[in-house]
């Protein structure tokens, strides 16, 4: 965590491209070596070859036929004119092909992001459910094979990657939000919001209503909750001061009353 604290305190005063890049960089490092052995990082400049990453997009096109699967990764390379890839190139299957989804999805929030500070002006929390909402409609079009994608992320061969991957959507919607906090509310904001955001895709999963009407009502409702919670949480903390330095006053009077301060002296 001590790297991640580095990384956070040297964002202070630097660009928003610039933040992003360093965060990323580390939570990157912290979340693909959190075995220990860097051998077993699924780095992105070891695997990204132009080759690696042209497949990768093209199978995109035949997840909703095929699934995250091996077929899908056959089928891109095939119209791409290059021959069915080997396990080599892709050991994790469907596996790889959902973390290139969710790569190139985070990185378009990131733009998306960036116009909303440009083009509407928003800050703070006002950014954080139009970008939510924008990140999950990136779903949509593979929505008939996302319950495999879910599971896929969930087998220990893909959980780290899986892992960086929604440590990084959820600090980018804070940071995008002007979020530069170096405290333990930088844990707490994105705790709070990656229990959000899994939700609010699981209940996506089983949502028929038109548009995923009920999805954004009830990203709305924890929204709401988890304020109203922040909220709470200050009223409790500016209780507990208050009470602190109310009591310390009453200790300080009572001392006073009994001569014991003068005696001090």
């Amino acid at each position: 965590m001590s790297l991640v604290r580095s990384v956070v305190v040297c964002r202070q005063g630097r660009n928003l491209i610039n933040g992003w890049q360093l965060r990323r960089a580390a939570a990157r490092w912290l979340g693909n070596c959190s075995s220990g052995s860097k051998g077993d990082c699924h780095n992105d400049t070891a695997t990204d070859t132009d080759e690696h990453s042209a497949i990768l997009k093209a199978s995109l096109n035949f997840v909703p036929k095929l699934g995250w699967s091996a077929a899908a990764l056959a089928e891109g390379a095939g119209s791409l004119g290059l021959p069915r890839p080997s396990m080599e190139m892709f050991p994790r299957a469907g596996g790889e092909l959902v973390e290139y989804f969710e790569r190139q999805s985070n990185r378009e929030l990131v733009a998306f992001l960036e116009r909303l500070a440009v083009e509407k002006q928003l800050q703070g929390s006002k950014v954080i459910r139009p970008a939510v909402e924008h990140r999950l409609r990136m779903i949509i079009p593979y929505m008939d094979k996302w319950p495999q994608a879910m599971a896929l992320k969930a087998f220990p061969s893909n959980a780290p990657s899986s892992l960086e991957s929604l440590c990084l959507l959820v600090d980018d919607l804070w940071y995008g939000a002007g979020d530069r906090s170096t405290d333990l509310n930088w844990y707490s904001k994105r705790a709070i919001l990656a229990a959000v955001y899994s939700a609010t895709e699981l209940y996506m999963v089983q949502d028929s209503s038109v548009d995923y009407q009920d999805t954004w009502d009830f990203l709305d409702r924890r929204l709401q909750d988890t304020a109203a919670f922040s909220r709470s949480r200050r009223q409790v903390e500016e209780s507990l001061l208050g009470g602190v330095e109310l009591l310390s006053a009453g200790l300080t009077t009572a001392r006073n009353m009994l001569g014991l301060n003068s005696q001090s002296r």
